[in-house]
């Protein structure tokens, strides 16, 4: 009798781990599907623009004085508080000169020429960062993507409580089992990179759009919006440098960049902030991050060296650790999902942990789906909505994502309404995908089918965009246009995953019973 209320805990806790976990399962996989893609968004955002298609420059050794006095010597264009982004921030080769008053001027700097930016005619990158946490869908889109989040949050700390309080042997050698399985030892390896990006996922979605009422109170009825009290703290405005009203020679920028890398040589500089530029009184602020502290700096806290324009001598040197402490708490809670200012090998660990993770919530719903599966063994072939819905939105989506990156480099950039047809022809596809999957009474097939599609639109891109954009493979590499490059190979890679995939994967039941008893 003293083992009955361990017994009945130990069944309530499986039954709401079940039913929490069928629930949000789907939105959670896309979540993460999506999010794969969003962590090489600074890439894909070179890559799907033919204007970025040029050698990366080495930012010491660019002419700014032939870009920046042609643009500031417009009297429309303020000569104070002007941000420059410099070559390669967040992966974008160009040399950005802007203010917060006017539209941002894009050059080339190796040629020094202006360019046209396709931001408001090509934002693939952006359209799949959005599916990530629920844009297409608004506010409703944000709230239901939070919710998941925390939902998932419970079934994981839930799920350890679970693998703690009950003694799994893992000896099965079916298909229940198997999945069982690998859907507990996953999410007990990687939990917490996984429950860190899903908690600051939480309070991005609901913690802005949900904080209106705490604003609100908080500031005495003064404002909804939070950013209006979080701004001040995190960054404070500094105090108005006086002009003299003067006309001075400024020192080159990249005189200035070589400086601020002597003073501060861990800091990988990306923007610089000019501020009564040929002025006596001229200040250049130099922003950048510090790859040997991550978790620290990179999103609100950017380690910044302040010199002065007439003569480079320095003014400050603000160091990661100088910085107020809400700023690091901010930093270290969002760096794992947000990623700035990392490398590329930190992007394909990241994206290689929650493609893990798509799978073990893959085989979550796999389990769940087997346990119904069993009732109708050697009597009918088991036809289950639930499986059908899953089939669509978990494997469905593959070719839908490959489809929308074919047709970034099939539709004309001229054409009209681009996005909306993109877009638009994406959802399509998706939807498809849907009724494909309830029409195939056999969904092993309608799987190797849609992994065969998948692949076949992935390896095809790399092919039409050399085409389309004019360079080959070995230009590409000659040129060191390495992060163009990149992408094309990760999406043919990608592809031949997909393709081994349709190629390996069991035809039907029975040959599933085999394939998953002898290889998973």
């Amino acid at each position: 009798m003293s083992h009955n209320p361990t017994k009945l805990l130990k069944q309530r806790l499986q039954r709401v781990h079940v039913a929490a976990g069928i629930t949000f399962s789907l939105f959670m996989y896309v979540a993460v599907f999506f999010g794969i893609f969003a962590i090489f968004l600074p890439y894909i955002q070179t890559w799907e623009k033919p204007s970025r298609h040029f050698e990366a420059a080495d930012i010491k050794n660019i002419n700014y004085s032939a870009m920046i006095d042609p643009v500031i010597s417009d009297p429309e264009f303020p000569r104070n508080n002007i941000i420059i982004q410099l070559p390669g921030y967040r992966g974008d080769p160009a040399l950005k000169i802007r203010h917060m008053f006017t539209q941002a001027v894009v050059f080339n700097p190796n040629s020094m020429e202006k360019i046209e930016d396709e931001k408001d005619i090509s934002e693939l990158a952006w359209f799949l960062n959005s599916m990530h946490y629920g844009r297409p869908l608004k506010t409703f889109g944000y709230l239901l993507f939070g919710f998941v989040a925390v939902g998932v949050m419970f079934l994981i700390i839930g799920g350890l409580i679970q693998v703690y309080l009950i003694k799994y042997k893992n000896k099965g050698k079916n298909q229940q089992s198997k999945f069982s399985k690998w859907h507990r030892k996953i999410f007990t390896w990687i939990f917490a990179p996984f429950i860190i990006v899903t908690l600051t996922g939480a309070l991005m979605n609901i913690g802005f759009v949900g904080s209106a009422p705490m604003a609100y109170i908080s500031s005495k009825g003064e404002t909804f919006q939070i950013g209006r009290l979080i701004r001040p703290v995190l960054n404070p405005e500094k105090e108005k440098i006086e002009k003299r009203n003067d006309t001075v020679e400024m020192l080159p920028i990249n005189e200035l960049i070589k400086k601020a890398q002597e003073i501060n040589p861990n800091v990988n500089f990306h923007k610089i902030k000019l501020i009564n530029w040929k002025d006596s009184s001229a200040q250049v602020e130099l922003e950048g991050y510090n790859p040997k502290m991550p978790f620290l700096n990179g999103i609100y806290n950017d380690p910044t060296v302040i010199l002065s324009g007439v003569d480079g001598s320095l003014i400050q040197n603000i160091k990661v650790l100088d910085s107020h402490w809400s700023k690091l708490f901010v930093d270290s809670m969002y760096f794992l999902h947000l990623l700035f200012g990392v490398d590329v090998f930190t992007r394909i660990l990241m994206a290689t942990l929650m493609a893990i993770c798509a799978v073990a919530i893959g085989f979550g719903v796999m389990l769940w789906l087997e346990k119904r599966a069993k009732k109708f063994e050697n009597k009918i072939p088991f036809y289950h909505w639930f499986g059908k819905l899953s089939l669509a939105v978990m494997i469905g989506v593959i070719p839908a994502t490959g489809f929308i990156f074919l047709l970034q480099w099939i539709l004309p950039f001229d054409m009209q309404d681009r996005l909306i047809w993109q877009k638009g022809l994406f959802f399509v596809f998706w939807l498809a995908t849907f009724t494909w999957s309830f029409y195939r009474i056999n969904s092993y097939q309608a799987t190797k089918e849609f992994f065969f599609i998948g692949a076949l639109f992935f390896m095809l891109t790399p092919i039409l965009h050399f085409y389309n954009s004019g360079f080959n493979p070995i230009e590409l590499y000659a040129l060191k246009m390495n992060t163009i490059l990149n992408v094309d190979l990760g999406l043919f890679l990608f592809g031949l995953v997909l393709m081994l995939l349709a190629y390996k994967l069991p035809n039907n039941r029975n040959e599933a019973k085999s394939f998953f008893k002898a290889k998973v």
